[in-house]
């Protein structure tokens, strides 16, 4: 069995991560059946996803609170999300997704990998200190400390964390590594938002036989609003029109929602010329029903 899971925090301030999930779990929905099996998500906001038809855990503040750990950094909950999920399905494959995600493959064959026994993330993105200044930054604070058994060197490539898979088999000990290098970094002061990237990437690498899954989910962090924007379309349309589960998934074309890029690479300078063009002409006048006047 192998149950695919999110996590998903925050309120109406995070409404749009919200929205994404429910679209990447659309997409696996379309697949889905109960021999391949079950999908879940841990939130802090469970009204959320009453109409997801999904297994959703409610995760309090206190439960929050522990799993960020000492240095409350959020991303470490991935981690323990992982570990959580295993308490509850010991038998199971986990598969944990970024909610900017879509199936775009065939998910039978996501399962047989992690069948096969192999750890899955979403694609190698290389060595730190040829990546961004962020992951060279994290780099030169993390080679050669040692953390555990493992000391950390040139072997040790940065892979994208928006998908994480391990098989039941794998689970103890590799998130178990993947724990202890995350918090010894954050002890060490390298509290980047990549360090649980680069501690799963290692804790991976050294326990299961890495492969990636970009030929099969989409992971679209570098055009987020487009995405998003289409997400809202296709959901609007679903609720002007009543669709059940059912009606929506048949309604899904995944083809045709792929067509919208992963990645586009936006201008820096037209963001800032835009900043300066609002600050210039600013809004003169502004005109709002008044309530209370029937």
């Amino acid at each position: 069995m192998m149950t695919v899971f999110y996590i998903v925090m925050g309120g109406d301030e995070a409404i749009r991560y919200y929205m994404e999930a429910y679209l990447s779990i659309r997409t696996f929905q379309k697949q889905l059946s109960k021999d391949l099996g079950r999908i879940c998500v841990i939130t802090d906001h469970p009204s959320f996803f009453r109409k997801a038809g999904v297994e959703v855990i409610t995760i309090t503040a206190e439960q929050k609170a522990e799993w960020m750990g000492p240095h409350q950094f959020f991303f470490r909950t991935k981690i323990k999300g992982m570990e959580y999920l295993h308490q509850l399905y010991p038998d199971d494959n986990l598969l944990y997704l970024d909610s900017d995600t879509v199936l775009y493959g065939n998910l039978t064959k996501l399962k047989e990998r992690l069948d096969e026994g192999h750890g899955l993330m979403h694609r190698c993105e290389g060595k730190p200190i040829n990546i961004s200044h962020t992951a060279k930054r994290l780099w030169k604070k993390a080679v050669g400390q040692t953390y555990g058994d493992i000391t950390i060197g040139e072997q040790h490539q940065m892979w994208n964390a928006g998908v994480v898979g391990l098989p039941s088999s794998k689970i103890n000990e590799t998130v178990a590594c993947a724990l202890t290098l995350c918090d010894g970094m954050l002890h060490d002061g390298n509290n980047e938002f990549i360090t649980e990237q680069y501690s799963y990437s290692i804790a991976l690498a050294e326990h299961t036989s890495l492969v990636n899954t970009d030929d099969l989910i989409g992971h679209y962090w570098g055009n987020a609003l487009d995405w998003r924007n289409k997400a809202h379309d296709i959901f609007l349309f679903s609720y002007l029109n009543d669709f059940s589960l059912e009606e929506e998934l048949k309604a899904l074309d995944i083809d045709e929602l792929c067509k919208t890029p992963y990645y586009v690479h936006r201008s820096s300078t037209a963001a800032k010329l835009h900043k300066l063009v609002d600050s210039l002409f600013k809004v003169r006048e502004v005109k709002s029903v008044k309530s209370g006047c029937a």
